[in-house]
């Protein structure tokens, strides 16, 4: 998945739930802001899904949040984080490529696909793009109704 279905999935999820909207989008894009540069930039990297698309990634990151800012906040980031990483899962079962979330603890044979944003939209399946348009679209209608409605009620209660 790319930003538009990561942010959108990630803000529905963080609505629902209830958790700290900042720690969420705070780390919807962490996972791919680590790995996309040290695999696409560096070549430091056999895969642009390691180190941060695993477990020990999110779990290390959620407790560095607990630790040095608060635990509503850091309930935000895991929520975040585990979206990001469940969408990327969906992402890798409808296309090549897979997540390799237990790395470093199990042995995994990397998919080593093509790099850059360009080369690896050539990647995505119809089904994926029509998810992504799908949570980008209703991320986007969510959104825009509870700006509606805080307009709405600020307006109403201004007038009585």
């Amino acid at each position: 998945m790319i930003l538009p279905g990561h942010v959108a999935a990630t803000y529905l999820a963080a609505r629902v739930s209830g958790v700290s909207m900042a720690g969420a989008m705070a780390a919807s894009m962490a996972p791919d802001m680590v790995d996309k540069p040290t695999r696409w930039l560096a070549g430091l990297t056999p895969n642009d899904r390691i180190p941060a698309h695993t477990a020990l990634f999110w779990g290390a990151t959620t407790l560095l949040a607990v630790l040095f800012v608060d635990g509503r906040f850091a309930r935000g980031w895991a929520a975040g984080y585990g979206v990001h990483l469940a969408c990327d899962q969906v992402n890798a079962a409808l296309n090549p490529g897979r997540i390799y979330f237990l790395w470093p603890f199990r042995r995994y044979r990397f998919h080593r696909g093509p790099t850059g944003l360009e080369s690896s939209l050539q990647d995505f399946s119809l089904p994926s793009v029509l998810i992504e348009a799908g949570l980008a679209i209703a991320g986007l209608a969510v959104w825009l109704r509870s700006r509606r409605t805080r307009s709405d009620g600020s307006t109403s209660s201004s007038s009585t």
